[in-house]
This record gives structure tokens, sequence and C-alpha cells, in this order.
């Protein structure tokens, strides 16, 4: 009789309460809205740790993530918007205005192209609503034109003044719906120079650019040479207009650019000049509802190119460098003997400088031959990793590298914290890293 009373009243002990199901959509927002990358990378470890979470739910939480709410029902309406708002610039917060366009053609149900507007010397974004308006208005592209807090005297070439702009970047996708793959940049002089440093050294950010009278720089000091970066757009559909009676250093920098990148064999690069024309363009030359229309990023290339002398600038798609080889050099003097020197003309000086530079300059080459085979070819690279979907992993094998002439194969374990880790800095829907692989 006590043993069937014990037995009843375990019956009819009520259930333990069901814990509650995680909010993975509020977990993610609060990570990638912390204010900086050590903060966003703490937190995202913090939560992979956690073993009540599955990396598949953690996965389709990233793949359905969406921006915060409107600030108000104003916000989403079609036409142009004014924001001022304080931006996280490294270190530090600037008020920065924001200029925002929204064609009548937005659908607010889907992600969004986005033209980035940089506007030149002294300028505002006041009237790059207008240049993009009709092809706004065709392509449902969203425009956005941010202004320049700094000395607003001309592009100087700084880490600031990139992460200014990335930062507008990072604040425009978390406010509205963007397409990850249809992020373009574009911006007359001082925001021509801004376009094509940002995509030379981020070139996986962009869907295609259209830099106009600014160019890339061949300088060999103050780590303002970004030509050496040149093979890394070579994947990039670029539209170039320029006035070709402007500064001639300029002119002859984009010569130079285009010569050199012909020979990376680019996918859809033209060089758009304007032999009547000094510091000016003609922005009706191209037919931008086609060329933007049909252009899309791929997150995933099946061949990555990264040349890098920095190794916080030396990441492109699933491919980064993390140990650069001795012969890496961000400033040069070099040393040219007289007797060549002399024999050389300007284009030739030119020329000649600047193969000096890439022969400082780190190059990795990746291709993926099938999932879970890669070849690796490097110079100057002593080290690399790969951050590698679902789809280029074999589920439980090991992952293959020929690197120089080596072949390795490395684990790929599916690891929350390495998808985690990525999407607090990328929130990118449509490349999802799950394994992490260390060469050699």
């Amino acid at each position: 009789m006590i043993a069937l009373l014990l037995a009843f009243a375990l019956q009819a002990e009520p259930a333990a309460p069901a814990a509650p199901a995680p909010d993975l959509a509020g977990e993610l927002a609060r990570i990638v809205d912390l204010a900086t990358p050590a903060e966003r990378r703490a937190a995202a470890l913090e939560l992979a740790a956690r073993a009540d979470l599955a990396l598949d739910d953690l996965l389709a939480a990233c793949r359905s993530f969406l921006p915060l709410p409107g600030e108000s029902a104003e916000h989403a309406r079609p036409g142009t918007h004014a924001f001022e708002v304080d931006l996280q610039v490294g270190d530090a917060r600037e008020k920065t205005q924001l200029l925002l366009r929204i064609p009548t053609s937005h659908d607010p149900g889907k992600p969004a192209p986005l033209m980035l507007a940089f506007h030149g010397t002294g300028g505002t974004g006041r009237g790059f609503d207008r240049l993009w308006g009709s092809v706004a208005e065709a392509l449902g592209m969203l425009v956005l034109a941010p202004g320049e807090t700094g000395k607003n005297e001309g592009y100087e070439f700084s880490e600031r003044e990139r992460r200014a702009a990335l930062a507008a970047l990072r604040w425009v996708r978390r406010h509205y719906d963007v397409d990850e793959n249809r992020v373009f940049a574009s911006g007359p002089s001082r925001g021509g120079h801004l376009t094509w440093d940002l995509a030379l050294r981020h070139p996986d950010l962009f869907a295609a650019i259209a830099p106009m009278i600014g160019s890339p720089r061949l300088h060999l000091t103050n780590g303002e040479n970004n030509l050496r970066f040149l093979e890394n757009v070579a994947h990039l559909p670029i539209r170039d207009l320029q006035g070709m009676k402007d500064d001639a250093t300029m002119v002859s920098d984009l010569v130079l650019a285009f010569e050199r990148l012909a020979r990376f064999k680019p996918k859809d690069a033209l060089f758009v000049e304007h032999a009547d024309l000094g510091h000016g363009y003609d922005f009706d030359a191209v037919d931008w509802v086609e060329f933007l229309g049909r252009v899309r990023r791929d997150p995933a290339p099946e061949r990555v190119v990264r040349r890098a002398v920095r190794a916080d600038e030396a990441r492109a798609f699933h491919v980064e460098i993390t140990a650069l080889g001795p012969g890496v050099a961000v400033d040069l003097e070099p040393k040219v003997p007289a007797s060549v020197w002399n024999a050389l003309d300007e284009k030739g000086r030119r020329e000649h400088l600047q193969d000096l530079v890439d022969a400082r300059t780190a190059r990795l080459e990746v291709t993926r031959k099938a999932p879970g085979h890669f070849v690796a070819k490097g110079d100057q690279v002593l080290a690399f990793r790969l951050l590698l979907s679902d789809a280029q992993i074999e589920a439980g094998k090991p992952v293959r590298v020929g690197f120089d002439g080596k072949a390795f194969e490395k684990p790929a374990a599916r690891d929350a914290a390495v998808l985690l880790c990525e999407f607090a800095e990328r929130f990118d829907r449509t490349f999802l890293p799950v394994a992490a692989v260390e060469v050699p």
C-alpha cells in the first residue's frame, strides 16, 4: 500500500515548467549592435558557448535576420530623409550627417540594392538623391550619401575616412533591409578617391563601383599606395568616368591603374574617358540602369585573390591572410641605380616604382576545386585561414588544401563560435561560415 501511494504521489507531481525558447533574433541584434569589434566578439563567443543552442537554429536565425524597427513611419516613406547620427568610427563617436533617398519603387518587403554616394571636397551629400534619382526609381535602389565630418579639404587616404564610410554602410544596413549582394559605391573627386580606396582594401563588400574624377594612388609613403591592391578588384565590375584634361598626376595614375588591371583579366572594368573635360564627367555616358541592374556580388566565389600589406586588411570573401612574409612593407624608399633610372621616361619610372612596391606586397590565391578541396598559391604569405560554409565542406570529412606544393588535411568541425563571430561583424545573410581552417 505504501508503495502504491508513493507511486501515485510521484505521478501526481506536476512536471517542471519547460525552459523558455531563446530569442535568437534578439540575441543576434544585441550582439551586432554593440559598439566595437572587441565587444561584439566577446558577446558572440559567450552566446556560442551556450549548450542549449543548436548550430542549425543559429543558422536559421542568421538567414532570417532583419534590420532594426524603423525610428518612425516617416523614415520608411519614399523621399529624401536627413539623419544626424552618432557613428562609431574606430575608438571615437562621430556625429555624422546622412542623407537617404528612398524611391517610390522601393519594396520594403524584400532586400533593396544600395548606392553609397560619396561627395566631393568641401561638399555634402546634398544633390546625390537627384543625381541617382531616376536610376534609384528604375531599380528600387536606396541611395545613402554620408557627409564628411573631418576637415573636408580633400581625400587624405586615412584610416579614419575609410572607417567612417564603413560605419555609414553599417548604419544603413541595420536600419533598412539592404541586399548584401547589391551594394554599390560611387562619388566624384574626393568621393572617387574614397570609392577606389574602399574597394581596393575591402573588395568583398561591393557588387560594383563607379568612381568619377578620382583615382587610386601611387605614393610610396604613409600607406597611400593602393595601386598595389589592383588585383583585389579584378572580379569587380567598374565604371570610371574621367575628364582627361584634369590634374595630370591623377590622370596618369588612372591610366597606369587600368593598364595594370588589364594584366589580371578584369571581369568588367571600363575606363570612360572624356577627352574635352577637365575636372568633370558626363554622368549619362553610362547606362546605369542596365549596368547596376545586372551585377550581383558572388558571396563565395570559386577563386579568390587577396593582396595585402596589413593583417587587418588581409580578408577577402572566405580567405584571410593571417601571417605576412618578412618582405612585406607598407612604406618604401626604393633605391634605383642611376643607370636604370636615367634610361626610363616618366611613364617607365612610374611603372618601375610600382613594380618595386608590388614585389613587397603579399599575394594569396585560393581556388575551390570541389567541396572540401582547395588549392592555394602564396607570395610573401606564411599562413592563412579559410572561413567555410556548409556548402564548401563535406560533412564529417577533413578539408584538403594544397599550398605551394604541399598537401594538408585539416579538420573542419562545425562551430557556433565561427558563425557568430563572423555574423557579429558582417551580418551577411548570404554567406554563413561554420568552420575555420588554418593553413599550414
